[in-house]
């Protein structure tokens, strides 16, 4: 599996273990841990643990003391498919059909994103070109943020024919408000909502959940949740709005609520305010009822459950990495031809290997470390000293070259390891070494070394 896919499973599995407890997590954990699973979900979209893949499965390994399945089986693999051969008149890709999926995947997030900005910033430019600033609801939230250690100072605009409240700007809100009479009771409530929108950087949030749906636009996971990110991240808001409040004063913010959804006429804007949908109002004012009805009951315990449940999403979503299959990059020095196959074996037998096969295996008694770079020369003389830098040191050297063979043991993290075999000269003087041709690799599902 390639490593944009990788990722996409990755982030597909927390979706998936989310749905499967969400009936038990609706009603046993707070809004707010669902807001932060759910922002942890988008980044794990973008995490690309397949990179850290020897490291992390070669940990995971030692500490669960398991066997993986490819290790205690016999296995042949076609490896071509995993490999770009690089020659010095041409490229050879055996599997074109998934680089170029790849390819207009990333193209079609990036282009997509790229509208969305766009659309972004012109109702951004149309919205601040008819605005005027409201002072009074400027001196609201210098009220509402009295006694916070980091001082607040948004901006509040008036905008005439906006019809409902919004927050605008990635990294730095600025709260627009439709030109109406407000009243004190609302002015306050609707600018504590934004405020909360601002301070949990949502909108910055709402760009990098763009980025991960038009990435994965194939993936149903990503819409699922999309939709839940929006849902939880207004019932945070509307749940700190209400939390002080009495049964008729929260009866007066659900009856705000739904004035600005009736007169709302552009659903779809690029920016976040109090994100009116009529089926995720309908949820948000269950929601907040619920909590009116039954009151704070989320202890220390379920913070812990909660988090314990974060921790395992994460690790599993990271055992993706076994699915990733490390892209190899193979220079040879010689014309394009097209490669036909090549395999690994996880027990070699001496029956039907040629002289070749038979000449670099014996090479591997000298590998003494997990990871290592030797050269043999064509006398048989083994040296471990190899270097392959470029400074001034090895430049001012009068090299005296022997001709042979460079072999390198790679471990795969997983049990495996992998021997990779080029023709080179070693300069006997200062360990500078010049590859050659690319010869053959020795590819181990279980490292006999």
């Amino acid at each position: 599996m390639s490593l944009f896919h990788t990722m996409s499973l990755a982030g597909s599995i927390v979706v998936l273990i989310y749905l499967l407890m969400y009936v038990l997590t609706k009603r046993h954990l707070p809004t707010l841990w669902h807001k932060v699973y759910l922002t942890v979900n988008i980044l794990l979209f973008l995490v690309p643990f397949a990179r850290f893949k020897t490291e992390y499965a070669e940990l995971i390994n030692k500490c669960l003391q398991c066997e993986t399945w490819y290790q205690g089986h016999n296995v042949v693999k076609d490896m071509i498919e995993h490999t770009v051969f690089v020659y010095r008149n041409g490229v050879y890709l055996s599997n074109v059909v998934m680089y170029t999926a790849v390819a207009a995947g990333v193209l079609f997030g990036i282009g997509g994103l790229s509208v969305q900005l766009k659309r972004y910033l012109t109702v951004y430019k149309k919205i601040m070109k008819g605005v005027e600033r409201y002072e009074q609801g400027e001196l609201v939230i210098r009220e509402l943020t009295k006694g916070r250690k980091r001082h607040i100072k948004n901006k509040v605009y008036l905008c005439h024919g906006l019809t409902t409240p919004i927050t605008i700007g990635i990294i730095h809100g600025r709260i627009i408000l439709p030109a109406v009479t407000w009243e004190k009771g609302r002015l306050e409530d609707t600018l504590r909502h934004e405020l909360i929108h601002v301070r949990a950087k949502d909108n910055f949030i709402k760009v990098i959940l763009a980025l991960v749906v038009f990435l994965n636009f194939y993936n149903p996971f990503v819409y699922y949740l999309l939709y839940q990110w929006n849902l939880f991240s207004e019932m945070y808001c509307d749940e700190k709005v209400v939390a002080n409040k009495s049964l008729g004063e929260t009866k007066d913010y659900i009856n705000m609520l739904i004035d600005f959804s009736e007169n709302q006429e552009d659903r779809t804007m690029p920016i976040v305010g109090l994100n009116l949908s009529e089926k995720q109002l309908k949820e948000r004012i269950e929601n907040m009822k619920r909590m009116k009805k039954m009151g704070k009951r989320f202890g220390k315990m379920s913070k812990l459950a909660g988090g314990v449940m974060i921790a395992l999403a994460v690790f599993a979503s990271s055992l993706t990495v076994y699915a990733y299959e490390e892209r190899q990059i193979w220079y040879l020095d010689t014309p394009y031809e097209k490669v036909e196959s090549s395999y690994l074996y996880s027990d070699w037998e001496q029956d039907g290997r040629t002289e070749i096969d038979i000449k670099y295996d014996a090479y591997e008694i000298y590998v003494n470390a997990d990871n290592i770079i030797f050269f043999v020369s064509e006398e048989g003389k083994v040296y471990y000293d190899v270097h392959t830098e470029t400074d001034q040191m090895y430049r001012a050297c009068s090299h005296a070259y022997a001709s042979g063979t460079i072999a390198n043991h790679i471990k795969d993290g997983k049990g495996g390891c992998k021997m990779n075999y080029y023709d080179a000269k070693y300069c006997t003087k200062c360990g500078h070494v010049v590859y050659g041709d690319f010869v053959k690799s020795s590819i181990y599902a279980v490292c006999p070394h």
